[in-house]
């Protein structure tokens, strides 16, 4: 029942098709356009949330996160190599590392940068403190390393401190890139 006189027919906030208005407020067609506005209202929400949870990160929560992403393409990129440390194969059925040749902890510096970290089996990089001997003899027989990149790692500053915007567009970059490698990996599975 119309309770205001001579309604005009109005654009669907959802579907955009010109409906008559059965009520005064009613500003979508049918039930299902309604349906939709209520689903789009809580996407912009659990949107706006997440922005919120983001902007109130810890630099370390993020920098945590950042190295998650870069331990794991590693991981990937060094799917078909053994441990960079000890004799274990590619095959072995144990927990996979993203090692870091020189500690996060120790050199910040470092942290994200992908010629320091390497796939390692979890004995040698939990139980032996990343074997440092092994990773040594490791980086010295892959392609692609010797004694100048081993002098280059270990001349790098111990600390440096990352700003919110560059962890943000580090995160992104670096989240894509890890994405598409995912993809590959799953094409040549």
């Amino acid at each position: 029942m119309l309770t205001y006189k001579n309604p005009k027919a109005k654009p669907c906030e959802v579907c955009k098709t010109l409906f008559v208005p059965d009520r005064m407020g009613q500003v979508v067609c049918r039930p299902a356009c309604a349906m939709k506005k209520v689903r789009q209202a809580k996407m912009e929400e659990r949107a706006k949330i997440k922005t919120r949870k983001e902007a109130i990160k810890k630099i370390s929560t993020l920098e945590s996160e950042c190295r998650k992403i870069v331990q794991e393409i590693a991981r990937i990129r060094d799917r078909n190599d053994g441990c960079i440390s000890c004799h274990m194969g590619p095959n072995y059925g144990g927990i996979w590392h993203g090692s870091h040749y020189r500690a996060h902890g120790g050199c910040s510096s470092l942290q994200f940068n992908l010629w320091n970290i390497h796939k390692a089996c979890e004995q040698c990089n939990y139980f032996k403190g990343g074997n440092r001997e092994g990773f040594i003899k490791g980086l010295l027989i892959k392609p692609g390393y010797g004694p100048e990149r081993i002098e280059w790692l270990d001349n790098q500053p111990k600390s440096q401190k990352f700003s919110r915007e560059y962890l943000y567009r580090f995160k992104e970059v670096m989240g894509k890139r890890l994405r598409r490698m995912r993809k590959l990996k799953e094409v040549k599975a």
